[in-house]
C-alpha cells in the first residue's frame, strides 16, 4: 500500500523562490502541488502553476489566500513578514502546516508566529539557504 500524498501549497508561486519550490513538490514523488498563491495584481494570476515549466499542473494562481489553501495540507511560505502573517492566519483558521522561510521579522512578529504555532504546526527556518535545503525533511514530518 503506497502513502498519500502531501498536498501542497506554495506562496509568492511567480517568484524565484516559489518556482524553485514549485518545481521541488512537481520533482517529489511524495508531494503533489494543490495550490498557489501570489500577490493582488500578480500578471501570474490565473495562469497554471507550471506553466513556466511548459507543462500543466490544473493548479491556477490565486491571490485569495484560503482558495489557495483549499486542498493543501501544508503551505510553504518564503514571501515578506506581511504575507506570511496574513497566510499564518488563515493556515490557523483551516489547521493547514506551515512552513516559513520568510527573513525580516520583528520580535512581536516573531511572537505572533509562536502563537499560531500553538494552533498548527508551524517550521520556521528563516535563513533561505537553511530554509530550502530543510524544506523537505520537515514537509515529511508535518504530513
Amino acid at each position: 500500500m503506497s502513502a498519500a500524498l502531501v498536498r501542497i501549497a506554495i506562496a509568492g508561486a511567480s517568484g524565484r523562490m516559489g518556482r524553485m519550490l514549485i518545481e521541488a513538490v512537481e520533482a517529489a514523488a511524495d508531494c503533489v502541488l494543490a495550490g498557489a498563491l501570489d500577490v493582488p495584481g500578480s500578471p501570474a494570476l490565473g495562469q497554471d502553476a507550471t506553466a513556466w515549466l511548459g507543462q500543466a499542473s490544473g493548479v491556477t494562481i490565486v491571490s485569495d489566500i484560503a482558495q489557495g489553501l483549499a486542498n493543501a495540507e501544508v503551505l510553504i511560505d518564503f514571501t515578506r513578514p506581511e504575507g506570511t502573517l496574513a497566510h499564518l492566519a488563515v493556515c490557523r483558521a483551516k489547521g493547514v502546516k506551515l512552513v516559513i522561510g520568510t527573513t525580516g521579522f520583528t520580535e512581536a512578529q516573531k511572537a505572533e508566529i509562536s502563537a499560531g504555532a500553538q494552533e498548527t504546526a508551524v517550521f520556521m527556518a528563516p535563513n533561505m539557504s537553511v530554509g530550502v535545503t530543510g524544506v523537505m525533511k520537515p514537509l515529511d514530518m508535518a504530513a
